[in-house]
């Protein structure tokens, strides 16, 4: 069967220089150009006077891309200088070996021992031979009393290689192998008229962790750096999945000049599964053929992806909580933003919204639930508001400051839009449907959740069910910020349970019906029914992901389904209020949704083209 590729999307992002005409000289290292200019108290020693040392080791097969060139000078970068007057600059076939080439500077030289790089020239240039061996290349500074000299880039900046740093913490020490713990800030320059013209390097892989052979594409990510010194135009990348032989292949048109990386996604169409099963499956990506010339080296140009098939995923729609109070006076403005959001049509029937009045204080509004639910922000008991979570999500594509906590802020109706498009391409694997039903002798309502799931394992907890009674249009008391009447949107009035309660499954089905108590002072047709099924681990939060969720407004429960959503109300009552979905008064209904308020009391949620 024939493999093809179809690329649908190329989104690209770079890092590095301008682009330039080709490179006259190549930096050999890990590092990528960067220093860590604060030091490091677990790569220092007491002993003084003494040489402290760290070193990377470039093999063999490497250096001889570099044959017929030459080394003159080197990079040494230094985090500090207190207590250090010298730095010398070496090449070494080994680290207690002889130097096959040294440079020095101190506070006396022109320019002076610094600070940050140091480029340092050595005394006779190294000719690098056909039949060159693996070498060390390091520094070597001299303390005088303990120092935090040595440069060590933090894995959280760069991701860890072997022979990426060596270190010797005085002259009578040992040699230690650190390269887990970071890389050493040390570059050979490589000159000469036989540099590599074209060099790509596949620095990472990543690609979605299921793949849906019912939707038929996985979207793929590469970062591809440029290590050649001649500028090209794109290349080409081969994906190959499981033992299937034939691969299916793209081409990126992406521009690289010497020290340039990119970061290009990719969708392709893979036609090789049938049918799921539940082993782990991978792909491996190439980067194939360069669109100027030869790769010089393709030892580095692969990488593997794993990943588990399904048959089917489910229409996903986003849970949007919001952190609000009334004595918050941000708060209108995050209302203002969330209201133009929802307000985009594309987004009517694919976010559900909820209110929690906690966060800043609390309010008339705020029931128990709300209060429990800042263990969510999990920041050390630091909570504030207005914040937002989308599906209790923990990635840093919602904004955070850190993968820990799914609080997030933004400040625009855009910046939401961004963020709920990108997880709006995360399948869901469980369904969630909505029956209700509430007469109008009834002081409760009765609410059964309907569903199923495609993956049995989509949780990492047994998967939990939280049912809520939401209910809109209710006049502030005192809104802290706000600008004449307000109307809370989107509040709590009672939960099944805080944290929900487990699904029982019948097979891969389930069904869940509860009832929740209706007050007399709600006024029903502002009511809805909010579901959503999730994974509540209460020692981790970071766990406690939405996987799928679904609402159902009052006109649309069981005794009321003949009624439009979007019906203009053709009694005698007269429309007397209009407001926006976060409840702002109108002065007149506005394109998009708007809340219509009548002269008998009732309202209707209405679509003004």
């Amino acid at each position: 069967m024939k493999r093809y590729c179809l690329l649908l999307s190329a989104m690209v992002a770079l890092t590095g220089a301008a682009f330039a005409s080709s490179a006259t000289a190549i930096n050999i290292g890990y590092c990528e150009g960067q220093v860590n200019k604060r030091g490091n108290s677990d790569f220092c020693t007491d002993e003084a006077p003494t040489w402290v040392s760290e070193a990377i080791f470039i093999p063999a097969e490497k250096m001889q891309l570099y044959a017929g060139n030459r080394i003159e000078e080197m990079m040494a970068g230094v985090s500090a200088t207190v207590n250090i007057d010298t730095l010398e600059v070496w090449i070494r076939t080994e680290l207690n070996g002889e130097n096959l080439a040294a440079g020095r500077v101190d506070r006396e030289s022109k320019p002076q021992f610094q600070k940050s790089w140091n480029q340092v020239p050595l005394e006779a240039a190294y000719e690098i031979a056909s039949d060159c061996p693996g070498l060390y290349f390091g520094y070597s500074f001299y303390q005088k009393k303990r120092a935090l000299g040595l440069s060590i880039i933090d894995p959280a900046d760069l991701p860890t290689q072997e022979n990426a740093l060596f270190v010797q913490l005085g002259e009578n020490a040992e040699w230690e192998d650190r390269h887990d713990e970071g890389t050493a800030s040390v570059e050979a320059i490589v000159v000469g008229e036989n540099l590599p013209q074209y060099n790509l390097v596949l620095k990472s892989i990543e690609a979605q962790d299921v793949f849906v052979i019912d939707r038929g594409t996985m979207e793929f990510s590469a970062t591809i750096r440029s290590i050649g010194v001649a500028d090209i135009s794109g290349f080409n990348l081969e994906c190959t999945f499981d033992d299937y032989d034939a691969p299916y292949s793209v081409h990126i048109d992406q521009p690289l000049s010497y020290g340039e990386e990119a970061t290009v996604s990719f969708i392709i169409t893979p036609d090789c599964y049938s049918k799921a099963d539940d082993d782990i499956h991978s792909a491996a990506v190439v980067i194939s053929s360069i669109d100027e010339g030869d790769d010089v080296d393709v030892s580095d140009n692969s990488g593997i992806v794993t990943f588990t098939l399904i048959d089917y995923a489910f229409y996903r729609e986003i849970l949007l909580e919001e952190f609000t109070t009334e004595k918050c006076s941000n708060c209108p403005g995050m209302a203002q933003r969330v209201h133009e959001f929802l307000e985009t049509y594309e987004y009517a029937d694919r976010v559900n919204m909820v209110c929690h009045h906690a966060g800043y204080y609390t309010d008339w509004l705020t029931i128990p639930a709300d209060s429990k639910y800042l263990w969510l922000y999990n920041q050390g008991g630091s909570t504030y508001a207005p914040a937002l979570m989308i599906d209790r999500y923990c990635s840093s594509y919602t904004g955070t400051d850190t993968e820990t906590s799914p609080i997030v802020f933004v400040g625009s109706s855009s910046q939401l839009e961004a963020k709920v498009d990108r997880r709006l391409k995360d399948d869901a694997f469980v369904s969630v449907k909505i029956r209700a039903s509430l007469p109008e002798d009834a002081s409760e309502v009765t609410v059964t959740v309907t569903g199923a799931r495609s993956k049995e394992d989509f949780t990492k907890q047994p998967p939990r069910i939280v049912v809520g009674l939401i209910e809109d249009s209710i006049k502030a008391l005192s809104q802290a910020g706000a600008a004449g009447e307000f109307y809370h949107m989107h509040v709590n009035r009672a939960y099944n349970d805080t944290w929900g309660e487990e699904i029982e499954w019948d097979g891969n089905e389930y069904t869940y019906t509860c009832t929740l108590p209706v007050e007399s002072g709600y006024v029903r047709e502002h009511l809805s029914i909010l579901a959503y099924v999730w994974d509540y681990d209460p020692d981790s939060v970071p766990n406690c992901e939405v996987c799928n969720s679904a609402s159902l407004a009052y006109d649309q429960f069981d005794e009321n389904n003949g009624i439009s959503s979007v019906a203009i109300d053709s009694s005698d009552s007269e429309p007397c209020a209009y407001y926006t979905l976060d409840g702002r008064v109108l002065s007149a209904p506005q394109s998009g949704f708007n809340i219509i308020r009548y002269s008998d009391g009732s309202s209707r949620r209405v679509f003004v083209k």
